[in-house]
């Protein structure tokens, strides 16, 4: 009897270890598979560094800014509200298209960035073109080894980065 339920249970092992493969690898998926539902990528660049020039407009950041941020990556729809986070910033936002227009749409925001530093938070509404970049908040702080900068800067964009 005993030797019965040892080959039962031998048999029943084989065939949970002959599974294994195929619940690990049931699902080969990648990330961009879960843009179907919404087409855009709301992008979100953060940094304690310098985004644009004193005199300059919101949308021309520097290149170092672009190279030494860090970028969050939110799919979203034309007509969408929601909230993303990292370790360090966390932002809502409302996106609404604009009438007669394909590529400007309303865009809400609150958020948060905060540093080693300090942090900084910005509020407010604002058109985002798809594809350009725009300043949304920052601070900057003078000390005795010079300025600390921080600041968050989003675009639209489509899901291939343009």
């Amino acid at each position: 009897m005993q030797r019965i339920a040892t080959q039962i249970t031998l048999r029943v092992n084989l065939l949970f270890l002959s599974l294994i493969p195929s619940i690990a690898l049931a699902d080969n998926s990648a990330p961009e598979d879960y843009l179907a539902n919404k087409p855009l990528v709301l992008e979100v660049r953060y940094c304690e560094c310098q985004a644009t020039q004193s005199d300059s407009l919101p949308s021309d950041l520097l290149p170092s800014f672009l190279e030494e941020s860090r970028l969050l990556r939110v799919s979203v729809s034309s007509k969408d509200k929601g909230f993303a986070s990292s370790s360090e910033l966390s932002i809502g936002y409302e996106l609404k298209p604009i009438m007669g227009s394909s590529d400007q749409f309303q865009f809400n925001y609150a958020g948060n960035y905060t540093t080693s530093n300090g942090s900084s938070a910005g509020n407010g509404e604002l058109v985002l073109v798809q594809g350009q970049w725009v300043n949304l908040f920052g601070s900057k702080h003078e000390n005795k080894t010079g300025s600390q900068h921080n600041n968050v800067a989003v675009r639209l964009a489509n899901p291939g980065g343009s």
